[in-house]
């Protein structure tokens, strides 16, 4: 398989990775152009063939995924290797059309992101209410049972009552994904991580939901409120979800 071909392979995988390209040597053994390709957790599907190279640079890429940082590495005194992190377009579900859902909408797009907005009633789920997004009005269940969910997915459920929640994070939680935000009082979602559990939902998986829902900025207001969750989502994309559950618990942070 050529390198064109093993790229596509990996682009369709909706996955972030490295691409390792040569960009200056002056080792015959590593010429300019040679690519590499490794994954998050060190994984190499193409190398550069030698073996002390091979190893810093996944050492490098690996730290470069981290920090969703592109950089150019010196890796001997003669060979400069740009490394490159490819990521599938963010694309974000919004299940629930409310008030809250118009905003975030608007900002999510704003910042980068491809927006479906899911809500059960069709006066809600309305196209003239979310200029710019795809808009499904149909029942929760059956709708997300169709659709393609992936790494590359970010979910927010902020429907109208806690039945549709359980609707919607029945069928999101078992997909591998790449943010699931859950709104609600403190007693509301007690019960739906409850009843999620008791339905065959893992604990560990529960626990991975950002909820309360959003970054920490005392917002009240549906613009205030979609404005923290837009950015919660961004930190998610950019410095990933350990750190942005950091910032939960930062010093001055109530």
């Amino acid at each position: 398989m050529n390198m064109t071909t093993k790229l596509c392979a990996c682009l369709a995988q909706q996955k972030i990775f490295c691409l390792a390209t040569i960009i200056a040597s002056g080792d015959p053994r590593l010429p300019v152009g040679r690519k590499a390709i490794v994954w998050p957790d060190g994984r190499m599907e193409e190398s550069f063939g030698v073996l002390p190279v091979d190893k810093t640079l996944r050492d490098l890429a690996v730290k470069a995924l981290a920090n969703r940082e592109c950089a150019t590495i010196e890796m001997t005194d003669t060979v400069s290797v740009f490394l490159d992190i490819l990521a599938p377009d963010a694309k974000l579900l919004i299940c629930g059309a409310g008030h809250i859902a118009m905003p975030l909408a608007r900002f999510s797009r704003e910042v980068g992101f491809s927006v479906t907005v899911l809500d059960d009633r069709e006066d809600f789920a309305h196209p003239s209410r979310f200029p710019g997004c795809t808009v499904i009005a149909e029942d929760y269940a059956p709708a997300l049972r169709k659709m393609a969910l992936g790494p590359a997915t970010y979910t927010v459920v902020i429907t109208r009552g806690h039945e549709h929640d359980l609707d919607c994070l029945l069928e999101i939680l078992p997909k591998e994904t790449a943010y699931v935000g859950l709104i609600g009082s403190r007693r509301r979602i007690g019960f739906v991580l409850e009843e999620l559990v008791q339905r065959g939902i893992a604990r560990e998986r529960c626990a991975e939901l950002f909820t309360p829902i959003g970054l920490p900025i005392g917002a009240e207001s549906p613009e205030e409120i979609a404005l923290a969750i837009a950015a919660e989502l961004v930190s998610v994309r950019r410095r990933r979800a350990q750190k942005t559950r950091a910032l939960r618990t930062a010093p001055g942070v109530a």
